[in-house]
């Protein structure tokens, strides 16, 4: 009897030292995997290197509309490419001892532009709304803009009301669309909203009368008045500017760079603090439009 007790206490020693050894190998298993897996997480986030990879490069690629006055746009007599974005970006890669190369892209296309690596930003009076914050990482505003009416210097037009049942055309995928959509009660009186691929040919089909009226930026409304000013005018309503929307000019990055997006933030605010941005401002707009540090 004895012998027997003492062979089933020993056996059961020899069973719990074995289940506490198996138990520690596993929570060693379990702590190397997590551990592993850590280290795979970390591997698999890679550094940011958007800053580095320009820099390498020398250059900045810029992605802009390039039928977008006065912020980018062919100058019809010279064929070269100029305005105000144009001249901020240049003076900003010089700073950063880059180069800028201007790449004009189709604007639906600009998210799988920037994000399929063909340019480094966006850089041409690029508004910031709620979805371009999810999507984009987007800089400090730069810029002011309004999103506002463009009429016919005849047409009978006295408020927005007035539009009830006319044709308005806007830029396809642009912020004036974004505003216009936003501005629910307003679009439901209209006849129609018809795209165009772009302001030039947005002007084009009201003198033509094809539309009633353009949904377009403020600034770009104002660089055609300048130029034309016997041929269109503002909407106005309650004896003001009819406005849309009020919003800010950034630059947009791909979601992951933050390191370039800092660096030309960095150059901003320095050209800002020295009244390079101001010379800009009234060499285009004949007056300081820049809200860097404001």
């Amino acid at each position: 009897m004895k012998w027997g007790i003492m062979m089933k206490k020993l056996l059961s020693i020899l069973l719990a030292a074995a289940m506490a050894v198996s138990f520690a190998a596993c929570g060693n298993t379990v702590t190397s995997t997590s551990a592993a897996q850590s280290t795979a997480n970390a591997q698999s986030t890679p550094a940011d290197e958007s800053w580095n990879n320009v820099e390498k490069a020398g250059k900045l690629v810029l992605g802009l509309d390039n039928s977008f006055p006065p912020m980018g746009f062919v100058d019809p007599k010279t064929g070269e490419l100029v305005g105000f974005d144009i001249d901020v970006a240049k003076e900003a890669c010089k700073r950063l001892k880059i180069e800028l190369q201007t790449q004009p892209i189709d604007w639906e296309n600009k998210t799988a532009e920037l994000n399929n690596g063909n340019i480094d930003c966006l850089w041409n009076g690029f508004s910031k709304t709620a979805e371009r914050d999810k999507e984009f990482n987007l800089s400090i505003p730069y810029m002011k803009n309004e999103q506002i009416i463009l009429i016919k210097t005849d047409a009978p037009y006295k408020s927005l009301a007035d539009l009830g049942g006319k044709t308005i055309g806007v830029q396809s995928d642009s912020s004036a669309e974004a505003a216009l959509n936003s501005n629910d009660a307003f679009k439901k009186t209209l006849k129609s909203v018809v795209q165009i691929d772009n302001y030039s040919k947005a002007v084009l089909e009201l003198q033509n009368g094809t539309i009633d009226a353009i949904a377009i930026d403020e600034v770009v409304a104002r660089y055609y008045l300048t130029n034309n000013p016997n041929a269109y005018k503002v909407l106005q309503d309650s004896g003001k500017d009819a406005s849309l929307a009020t919003e800010d000019y950034v630059v947009g990055f791909r979601k992951a760079d933050n390191a370039l997006k800092v660096k030309i933030e960095g150059v901003l605010k320095e050209m800002a603090a020295d009244g390079t941005l101001t010379t800009i401002s009234k060499k285009w707009f004949d007056k300081d439009v820049n809200t860097v540090g404001k």
